[in-house]
Parts: C-alpha cells; structure tokens; sequence
C-alpha cells in the first residue's frame, strides 16, 4: 500500500493545477450540501455475472472515502469461444489441457477507497482520482485434463477445487457529476491493482503408483513456471499451495443516489 500511495502522491502533483471539467455543467440543480453520501450501482460487471454496490462519503471540501462489494455466485466463465482462444496451442487443438466449459468459479470482493476530487465544485462532482485496497477471494472448480494420464490410459480428468485469496492495492480516475437533484453519475476511467493471491487448490482421486509418478513431470513444470508454488502428490490426490501475483483493471459507470 505504501507504493499505491506513492504514485497517488505523484499523480496528485501532476494533475492538482487540471482545469475543472465540469465546470460548463448546469447549475440549475440545487442541492443539500449537508447530505453527504451516495450508494452506487455499476451494472457492467453484471455482463460476467458479478453484482457491484458501492458507498461514498464525504469527509472534507475534496475528499471522501467509501468502499466497493463485489459478489459473484459460482456458475461458469462468461465469453467461453474467447477464452478458450486464449489458452488454445497455436499448431493444434485436439488435446487441449485446459476446456473452459469445465470451469466453474464464485468471487467476493472488498475494496475500501479514499477520493480525491480536483473540481470548483468539490466532493462528489468533477475529476477524481481514488486510492484504494482490494481484498477478494475465488472459489474455483474445474475438471483438469493431464495429458500425463492419457499416456498410461487413466481417467486424464481430476476434479480441482479450491479457494484463492489475494490482496492488492492500486489508484484509478473518472469523472462523476450530477445528472438531475439527487442523482449522480460516476464514469471510473481506468484504474489498476496489483499484489499478491494465497492460493490452496486439491485435486482429490485415488491414485496408484505409477499415476503418481506420471504427475511428478507435470508438478515440476509447474514448480518452475512459479517459483513460489509447493505441491504434494500422494495416493489421495495433488495437493497446490502458494503464492501467484495478482492484478486486475477497474473501469465502469455507475449510477449513484444522495442522501
């Protein structure tokens, strides 16, 4: 957090002199300023199934700090044909390793945040820019693929379930201004985060000796792809432990309500 707030820091000085873009806006609402909070909708998450609500409230002339929940209830990835180009080998798909179709995955997101607003108009309208912490955690489910067990002519699929709980920090920008007495919308530009993700993921079968071995091959390529990932292979399954970067970009339009 000490790095978020660093480059918040130095983004402040570079953008405190920015000319107020919402100072053409239409002065005809008339507003309480003694009512100082908003609750927020962002319904673009809504297109890969996650609800978003969102608390804002003022602290200063220029500030306010909030925090943002994000739920999304275990079904299947959004956008399968894309993802599924993502991860396919470029010279062949017959023996794909990974089949999104397969996947199944919850999230729950906290994400507490201090604003920072530019404008004439102070808190709640105008340019902004927010600091902020995310604290998540993924629940995944997914029937895996080793082509290693293919090659003794075993069942190649075992189920992996298991959580992933990361941490991280980052700063985003946008413009919220008023759209009609107590109603507000809030443009988040661009913003990103950064940090670090615990994972625990199982992968419980039977598996004789032999399987044992043959996933040997396909836990060292993975000890040296992440250098901070343990496993355990025994004859109850695979065991994965460790720890991955984590990072993610928050962008969304949100429609906010004063009271």
């Amino acid at each position: 957090m000490k790095t978020t707030f660093i480059l918040f820091a130095l983004f402040y000085s570079a953008i405190v002199y920015t000319q107020d873009f919402t100072s053409t806006q239409n002065d005809s609402h008339i507003i309480n300023p003694s009512i100082e909070n908003l609750v927020k909708f962002n319904p673009v998450p809504l297109v890969w199934g996650t609800g978003s609500l969102s608390y804002e409230r003022k602290i200063t002339d220029q500030s306010t700090i909030g925090a943002t929940l994000n739920y999304r209830p275990q079904a299947k990835a959004p956008f399968k044909s894309t993802l599924q180009k993502i991860f396919e080998n470029d010279t062949s798909n017959k023996n794909l390793t990974f089949d999104v179709d397969k996947l199944k995955y919850s999230n729950f997101s906290f994400a507490p945040e201090i604003k920072f607003y530019f404008g004439k108009k102070g808190a709640f309208n105008g340019f902004y820019v927010a600091a902020f912490a995310k604290i998540e955690n993924t629940k995944v489910d997914y029937a895996y693929r080793f082509n290693e067990l293919l090659l003794l002519n075993k069942d190649p699929d075992l189920p992996l379930k298991g959580n992933i709980n990361a941490f991280s920090g980052g700063i985003y920008c946008g413009i919220q201004w008023n759209i009609g007495k107590d109603f507000y919308l809030d443009w988040q530009i661009i913003g990103a985060n950064y940090g670090l993700a615990n994972i625990n993921i199982n992968a419980n079968r039977n598996l004789s000796i032999e399987e044992q071995t043959a996933l040997q091959y396909f836990a060292k390529d993975l000890k040296n792809n992440f250098k901070n990932i343990d496993y355990e292979i025994n004859n109850e399954g695979i065991k994965i432990k460790g720890n991955i970067p984590w990072a993610g970009l928050r962008t969304g339009i949100s429609i906010a309500y004063r009271f």
